[in-house]
């Protein structure tokens, strides 16, 4: 659980955002939201996503731009992955706080509560309880999160885009500035 909670931090590091729905408890303060999409008029949204299994994951970032804005996007999430090695204790209580408000108020929703024992069962065979991820996210240290960035990053990324993709850097360039 220890892995799974720093991945899950990084995820509420990075966060999201959206041009158009900019409203308090949004994300506004989240990496994607103010190093993405408040740095162009041409990202309508960006997020972060993150799927545990129990031999593997997913973990990864969408953007939706400006056919033409593609590029700078690209680039700039991957200068925002590769800020995920440095992570401040602020930023970290913040996150913790973020994650664990949203763990638990999963578990007000009866339907959300079903869903979320469903889908572990599942992916892993086992069932956590959301007091016991609060004590492994608790648990998880600014090195930990470091160190899960570290490891994501050196990974060979999978990289998909749709649409007029003209702008969007090649293969190579994206792996190289997410080496940087």
């Amino acid at each position: 659980q220890a892995d799974m909670a720093a991945l899950a931090l990084l995820q509420s590091i990075l966060g999201g955002g959206s041009a158009a729905l900019a409203t308090p408890g949004a994300g506004t303060t989240t990496r994607l939201a103010t190093q993405v999409v408040k740095q162009s008029p041409y990202v309508e949204s960006c997020a972060a996503f993150n799927t545990s299994y129990s031999d593997a994951g997913l973990f990864g970032v969408y953007g939706v731009s400006q056919p033409d804005k593609a590029g700078d996007m690209c680039m700039s999430i991957a200068k925002t992955l590769t800020g995920l090695t440095n992570v401040s204790g602020d930023e970290l209580t913040r996150a913790k706080a973020m994650l664990k408000g949203n763990l638990f108020r999963q578990m007000d929703d009866d339907s959300a509560l079903m869903q979320d024992m469903g889908t572990q069962l599942l992916l892993s065979g086992r069932y956590g309880s959301p007091t016991d991820f609060a004590k492994a996210i608790d648990a998880a240290s600014a090195s930990d999160v470091s160190a899960a960035a570290k490891k994501l990053l050196s990974g060979r990324p999978t990289v998909a885009s749709f649409g007029d993709t003209h702008s969007v850097p090649h293969y190579g360039a994206i792996e190289a500035a997410l080496r940087a």
